[in-house]
C-alpha cells in the first residue's frame, strides 16, 4: 500500500529562529558568497612518504586577517560560536550576486523546502545483507560444529524443526508479518548446504537474488557499471538506495549532468529501508560557484542539507529531491548519524576530472568497463580488492568452503574453521569504526586510516572503535591544533586521500528544524547551510598494497593503470587537465583535485600495504557538528571516514 505522508510536522516543528543559535534568523534575497582563503599550503615531504597541510596563514592563529576571531566552537563558546553565521531564508547567492535555485533547505513554513512529501510503502521482504549473511553462518556453524548443532536442537522439536515462532527470541526467519504468529521454521542445518554458501556468494557479489538490495554487491567493484545521466526529456534520474544498520547500498556511483547544465533538475530517490535501517534521510549537497564566473574551474560554494526526514525500517519512501542547475554541482553526500561514519554513501559529478581523468574513468581504469558481464571479468574486478578486506575474507573462505570435502563436525575441522573465519570477517565487516584483523594501528598519530574494498576504516588512537560508537577528535576545539594521520592500502590500487571543511573556515548556518516529536534527530546532528572548503590544497596518494603469495591472484587486466607508475600521466594542474579534457561537454576541473602524482612515494610496510603519512594544522576553529569529512576522492563512493 502507497501513502502520502501531509503536512502534520508542520505544526510540531520548532521555527528555524529558535534553532539558529545565536545568530539572527532573518529572511533577505540571499545568503552571500563568502570568501575563499588564499593562503593554504601543501608540502610534500620524507622523500614522498608524507605530506603536511597548512590550512590558513601563521597570523590567522591570532585572528589576523580571518573572517572569524578565535573562539573555542566545541568548547567554552559552544552556545556562540564566531563562525556561525545569520539565518538567511533565501538561495545561496555565486560571488556575482546571484541566486543558486534550489539552495534553500529550510524555511519556518516549509520546513522541507526541497522535496514534496515522500511516497510511502511497506516492503514485501524487509531482510537485508546483514540479517542474511548472519542466518547463513548460523546454518553453516549448525553443519559443521557439533556443539553448535547440540545448542540449536534445543530449541527444536524432535525431527529438527524450530518450535512455533516467539518474538522474545528474534526469530526473523519465517514470513513477516501477522500471519507469521505459529508458524514453525525452518529445519537444522545438518550438511554444508551449497544453496547457502551460493546465496552468501550471490550477496557479496551482487548478483540477482529476490531481495531488495539484489544487484547492490558488499565488494565494492561495480562502480563502472552504476554510472548514470539526467534523461533530456524529464530532467530527471532516478537513484535506487537501501539503508540499513551499518550501511547504505546504492545502484548508482556517479551521475552525469552534462544534459541540464543550465537548467534545474531532480532526482527521484528510491529509499528502501531494511531491518534496523531505522534513521533520518539526509542527502547533503555540494555546490561549486558558477564555473562560468571562474573559466570553468570548479571553486567551492556552498553545501547543505537537502533534508533530514525520519524513515522507519520496513518501508519504501520516495523522494523528488530539486537540484540546482547542474553546473554548479559537485557531489551528494547521504549520511545517516546514527551509525556514523559507517553508514554512508556519496555519488559524485561524472564530469569532474581529478587529475585530467574523469571520476568514470577512475573505476574503469581499476575495474574494466563492465565488471560483472562476465565470470571472468568479475573475478579479474575483485581480484583488484585486497585480500584483507572482511568482505573479501568472507568471499574467500565461502569459495573454499564450497570445493572442501566435508570431514565432520568437530570444531577443529577445516570446515569448522573456515566458518569461523567467515564470522569474523563478519563481524569485521560490519565495524567501520576499527580496523579489521591483520591490520595494526600506528598509536604514534592521532588515527589510523586503512583504504580496502573500495572503502575506509579507521581508528582514533585512545577510542575504542569495538562498540561501534563514533569516534570525536576532541583534541581539536579552536585553532592551530595539528592532526596526524597514518594510511595504510590493502587494495592493489592507488588510494587517495582528501579531507573538507564544512563551515569552520567559512562559517555556517543553522537553519533545520526539529524532527524530535517524530522520532528524528532533528537540529542535533545538521549542518543546515555550510561554505565548505577543502582542508587539503590537493590530494595525497597512498600506495598499493603488494599481492601475498600464495593469496588470490587473479592479476585483473588493466596494465600500470591501477598502479603508482600508471599515474604519472596526469595533471598536475589546472592547465593541463583542461587540455586533457578539451572538447568534453560540461568538464569540471576543481583546482584541488589535480596533484603532481609523481612526488609521492611507492611507500610499503613489512605487511606488503601501501602507507602514507599525513599531517594537517587546523589554523581555524571547527564547526560544531563535524570536525572533518575524509574520502577518497578518486575512488568516493563509500570510500570516507568522517570525524566528529
Amino acid at each position: 500500500m502507497r501513502t502520502k505522508l501531509d503536512r502534520r510536522m508542520a505544526k510540531v516543528l520548532l521555527p528555524a529562529v529558535m534553532l539558529a543559535g545565536t545568530g539572527a534568523a532573518f529572511a533577505q534575497d540571499g545568503a552571500p558568497f563568502q570568501p575563499l582563503p588564499a593562503d593554504r599550503t601543501m608540502e610534500v615531504v620524507n622523500d614522498g612518504t608524507k605530506t603536511i597541510y597548512k590550512t590558513g596563514s601563521a597570523e590567522a592563529l591570532s585572528g589576523a586577517g580571518h573572517p572569524f576571531p578565535p573562539s573555542e566552537t566545541l568548547g567554552a563558546d559552544s552556545t556562540n560560536p564566531s563562525n556561525l553565521l545569520p539565518t538567511i531564508f533565501g538561495n545561496a547567492l555565486d560571488s556575482a550576486g546571484n541566486e543558486i535555485p534550489n539552495t534553500l533547505n529550510s524555511t519556518p513554513e516549509n520546513p522541507y523546502n526541497l522535496h514534496p512529501d515522500p511516497v510511502v510503502s511497506v516492503l514485501a521482504d524487509d531482510r537485508g545483507p546483514e540479517e542474511d549473511l548472519a542466518r547463513v553462518i548460523k546454518r553453516l556453524k549448525e553443519a559443521t560444529n557439533w556443539r553448535e548443532l547440540w545448542a540449536t536442537t534445543q530449541t527444536r522439536f524432535h525431527g529438527g524443526l524450530r518450535v512455533p515462532t516467539d518474538p522474545r527470541r528474534g526469530d526473523s526467519e519465517v514470513p513477516r508479518g501477522d500471519d507469521a504468529a505459529g508458524q514453525i521454521g525452518e529445519r537444522v542445518a545438518t550438511r554444508v548446504d551449497q544453496e547457502d554458501i551460493q546465496f552468501a556468494l550471490d550477496i557479496l557479489e551482487g548478483n540477482p537474488i529476490n531481495r531488495v538490495y539484489s544487484g547492490m554487491p558488499l565488494l565494492n567493484y561495480k562502480g563502472p557499471e552504476q554510472i548514470k545521466s539526467v534523461d533530456p526529456e524529464t530532467n530527471s534520474v532516478t537513484v535506487h538506495q537501501v539503508w540499513g544498520r551499518h550501511f547504505i547500498l546504492s545502484d548508482t556511483f556517479s551521475i552525469d549532468p552534462s544534459n541540464v547544465l543550465d537548467e534545474e533538475w531532480t532526482i527521484n530517490y528510491v529509499v528502501d529501508v531494511v531491518k534496523r535501517g531505522h534513521e533520518d534521510w539526509a542527502p547533503f549537497v555540494m555546490y561549486f560557484d558558477d564555473p562560468n564566473l571562474r573559466g570553468g574551474v570548479g571553486v567551492p560554494s556552498v553545501a547543505l542539507d537537502g533534508s533530514f526526514f525520519p524513515m522507519n525500517e520496513g518501508e519504501r519512501y520516495e523522494f523528488d529531491f530539486k537540484m540546482a542547475p547542474g553546473r554548479f554541482w559537485n557531489l551528494t553526500y547521504h549520511w545517516g548519524w546514527r551509525v556514523h561514519p559507517s553508514r554512508i554513501q556519496a555519488i559524485e559529478n561524472a564530469l569532474k576530472a581529478p587529475g585530467g581523468k574523469s571520476i568514470p574513468q577512475w573505476e574503469i581504469d581499476v575495474f574494466g568497463e563492465a565488471p560483472s558481464s562476465s565470470e571472468a571479468a568479475k573475478l579479474a574486478a575483485i581480484g583488484m580488492i585486497g585480500d584483507l578486506a572482511p568482505a573479501k575474507r568472507m568471499w574467500l573462505a565461502l569459495k573454499a568452503l564450497r570445493e572442501y570435502n566435508f570431514n565432520g563436525r568437530t570444531e577443529t575441522s577445516t570446515a569448522a574453521l573456515l566458518v569461523k573465519e567467515i564470522e569474523e570477517a563478519f563481524f569485521d565487516w560490519k565495524n567501520r569504526n576499527k580496523l579489521p584483523r591483520g591490520v595494526t594501528p600506528d598509536l604514534t598519530a592521532d588515527s589510523t586510516l586503512f583504504y580496502v574494498n573500495n572503502t575506509i576504516y579507521g581508528m582514533l588512537t585512545g577510542h575504542d572503535g569495538t562498540t561501534g560508537s563514533q569516534g570525536r577528535f576532541d583534541e581539536w576545539t579552536t585553532r592551530g591544533t595539528t592532526l596526524n594521520v597514518t594510511l595504510y592500502n590493502g587494495d592493489y590500487f592507488p588510494h587517495g586521500y582528501f579531507s573538507v571543511d564544512f563551515g569552520g573556515l567559512r562559517g555556517w548556518e543553522n537553519t533545520f528544524h526539529n524532527t524530535l516529536p517524530l522520532n528524528g534527530q532533528g537540529p542535533w546532528f545538521t549542518f543546515g547551510r555550510t561554505n565548505w572548503m577543502p582542508n587539503t590544497v590537493n590530494p595525497a596518494v597512498v600506495p598499493p598494497a603488494v599481492r601475498p603469495e600464495g593469496g588470490f591472484t587473479q592479476a585483473g587486466i588493466l596494465g600500470d593503470a591501477a598502479t603508482m607508475a600508471g599515474l604519472g600521466g596526469l595533471a598536475s594542474n589546472v592547465a593541463e587537465a583542461q587540455a586533457m579534457t578539451a572538447g568534453q561537454k560540461g568538464v569540471i576541473i576543481q583546482q584541488e583535485l589535480q596533484t603532481d602524482f609523481t612526488q609521492f612515494a611507492n611507500q610499503v610496510t613489512e605487511d606488503g600495504l601501501g602507507k602514507h603519512e599525513v599531517e594537517v594544522e587546523f589554523r581555524y576553529d571547527p564547526a560544531q557538528r563535524l570536525r572533518y569529512y575524509q574520502f577518497d576522492p578518486f575512488h568516493h563512493g563509500v570510500a570516507i571516514w568522517s570525524v566528529h
